[in-house]
């Protein structure tokens, strides 16, 4: 006979090759510390002490192609952790998110409440606190119901589209024994295109003259990379967003900027806004969405035009058409990244010269050159807001943006996970404001105590930019904008990454271009935690 803390921790191992569990963990999980105690086969604890971060390296496990899981206490554990899970719901990264429940008797039982936190903190639905965030989540109620719902969560989690579930267990089902048992393993499942939208797409391709494909995260399934990669290559047909959230197109024909306005069919690839109606004005194309979900279900008001939604994993789309080359749009393509590359190299001359202060995207360039002449392939880039990749040649799996909800914090957290899943050197590039919602104490802790090798690299503008500039398109005549003077977006400036040193990390402050080249090497070949805070103009 087993506890049910020893069948779930069996279970997430053997169904789902759960290695470590990102733990915060609280009085709910005192079956579990057991266990582990007395086993130490089952699943690492990697205490994180702070669930934003805790849940985040469980992120960052599952981009780099492990499981990520992690374990929150109850409610406060819950909310905390709310805003990563909703990013991972939005960006469709499968994470396990285990949660305890407060106890739900009295006494009578050896799970039964001993602090007055047992009854405040019940709630009387607690998956409600997720349900819109999540594909599935489920109270276990009985111990013989563990197996099962591990099997049920993880097939659920890696089905497309893919992303979080949420796994209660009270305290009385965690501690209470039944006969040990693994569940029968369950089969992922995605969608696939019917062959009469294939037919269609084919056609209406065919007939365009200056096609683009529209994309954002495509590239975050390799064999999806591929498809696409293997389609653009023989037709020419330009990927715009080459790189978006992920990279998704390495080759001649991505771009990074087009006029969508000037093609006649848009083919919008995991891509949920594809382009800011106010900004870009009527688009006449024709539009194909290729997507898991191509109506994004989740997004309450949509009004993005789709005259042929095909729901089809990118491979199977992609693998499945018969499309010409199109020989003098292809040539076009070219000419257009040729320019697009001479602006760039010009871009970088003019900002590396003369000039005293650092530029955002004079940092971004420098950060992937010394990147590859130092570290070669063995290294990726996590970007929360300030990181410019046109100015970077990443490759597939090299670089993760800012998640489509865009609740800040994630990266810190994220670099971490993905460091230990892939044991590779990971550039978090952050805002001042995203590297303090990071939780960078907790980061720290975890990255010292469990390994990690990890560069954080500030970009310092001394405060929102985001908000800055948002009062500047609403007020372009108003006082802010005039002044240069945002009260409520602008930060009084601090070395807010010295606390790393307390941790045995590297830290460096700089604000000069003659400083830049020789700290970024210092940082980046520093092995385990290093933060580089570079002082930046107030621009993108």
């Amino acid at each position: 006979m087993e506890s049910g803390a020893k069948i779930f921790l069996e279970n997430l191992k053997e169904l789902g090759g759960v290695d470590k569990i990102f733990i915060v963990s609280g009085t709910d999980y005192a079956a579990f510390i057991e266990e582990k105690a007395k086993d130490g086969a089952l699943p690492e604890f990697i205490v994180v002490p702070h669930e934003i971060t805790a849940t985040a390296a469980a992120m960052g496990y599952s981009l780099g192609g492990k499981t990520g899981v992690a374990a929150v206490h109850t409610i406060p554990g819950t909310l905390n952790a709310l805003g990563i899970i909703v990013d991972a719901y939005t960006s469709r990264i499968p994470l396990i998110v285990i949660a305890g429940r407060s106890p739900y008797t009295e006494e009578g039982h050896e799970g039964s409440r001993n602090l007055r936190i047992h009854w405040t903190q019940e709630a009387r639905d607690q998956g409600t606190v997720v349900r819109q965030w999540i594909k599935w989540d489920f109270e276990i109620r009985k111990v013989e119901q563990i197996p099962e719902a591990i099997a049920r969560g993880i097939q659920l989690a890696y089905s497309e589209p893919r992303g979080p579930v949420y796994i209660t267990i009270p305290r009385e089902v965690s501690v209470e024994k039944t006969q040990s048992r693994i569940s029968r393993k369950l089969s992922t499942f995605e969608p696939g295109a019917r062959l009469e939208d294939i037919r269609t797409a084919q056609r209406m391709i065919e007939e365009s003259e200056r096609p683009i494909i529209l994309t954002w995260r495509a590239g975050r399934r390799k064999e999806w990379f591929d498809e696409m990669k293997k389609f653009v290559d023989n037709t020419g047909i330009p990927v715009v967003h080459y790189i978006g959230e992920v990279v998704n197109y390495e080759g001649d024909f991505g771009l990074y900027e087009f006029d969508i306005t000037n093609s006649d069919l848009v083919i919008v690839v995991e891509n949920e806004v594809p382009w800011i109606p106010k900004k870009v004005g009527k688009i006449n194309a024709k539009v194909i969405r290729v997507d898991v979900d191509p109506s994004y279900s989740y997004i309450p008001f949509y009004g993005f035009p789709c005259d042929l939604c095909i729901q089809s994993t990118v491979s199977d789309f992609f693998s499945r058409l018969k499309v010409n080359e199109k020989k003098e749009w292809k040539e076009k393509v070219l000419e257009i990244k040729s320019e697009q590359d001479k602006k760039k190299i010009e871009e970088i001359e003019r900002l590396s010269k003369g000039r005293d202060k650092i530029h955002p995207r004079l940092l971004s360039y420098m950060i992937t050159k010394l990147s590859r002449e130092l570290l070669g392939d063995q290294y990726a880039i996590f970007n929360e807001y300030p990181f410019n990749p046109k100015y970077a040649k990443l490759h597939f799996g090299q670089y993760f943006s800012d998640p489509a909800f865009g609740h800040l914090g994630w990266s810190l957290g994220a670099s971490f996970g993905f460091s230990l899943a892939t044991n590779k050197k990971v550039i978090a590039t952050v805002g001042d404001g995203s590297f303090i919602f990071g939780v960078p104490d907790a980061f720290y802790y975890a990255v010292r105590s469990y390994g990690g090798d990890v560069t954080v690299i500030i970009y310092d503008n001394g405060g929102w930019l985001a908000s800055a500039e948002a009062t500047a398109h609403v007020y372009p005549e108003g006082e802010a904008r005039k002044r240069q003077n945002y009260p409520g977006a602008d930060f009084k400036r601090y070395n807010i990454g010295e606390g790393v040193r307390a941790y045995g990390g590297f830290y460096k402050v700089i604000e000069e271009v003659s400083e830049l080249e020789y700290s970024l090497k210092e940082a980046i070949l520093n092995r385990g935690l290093s933060v580089l805070q570079v002082i930046v103009e107030k621009t993108r």
